[in-house]
């Protein structure tokens, strides 16, 4: 539950990333467990445009840390994969964690 080989990672990786995802991984609140911007916690609410070239991916917020639902939106997809380590747990992915 620790970002920190996330984040030492992070610089000599960030300049491959298009600038809204580059803004995005960079942004600091999102590994402060303190923070509203945080996404610890957050879970997988909706897929839409999975199997096309632009698709969005919804994370609801918890409630009691958060109070905003976060949307990304992904254009030039070529692929996508949901890969469950637990088979048995269907569509529920469970909450975003750090690590």
């Amino acid at each position: 539950m620790d970002p920190a080989r996330c984040l030492n990672h992070l610089p000599s990786t960030s300049g491959d990333l298009p600038p809204g995802a580059r803004a995005f991984a960079t942004d600091t609140d999102h590994y402060d467990f303190r923070s509203r911007r945080c996404v610890k916690d957050l879970t997988l609410r909706a897929v839409r445009g999975a199997g096309g070239e632009e698709m969005e991916v919804e994370f609801q917020h918890n409630g009691w840390k958060h109070d905003q639902d976060l949307l990304i939106r992904y254009v030039g997809v070529s692929g996508f994969v949901i890969d469950p380590v637990d088979e048995g747990r269907g569509t529920d992915l469970g909450a975003v964690i750090l690590d």
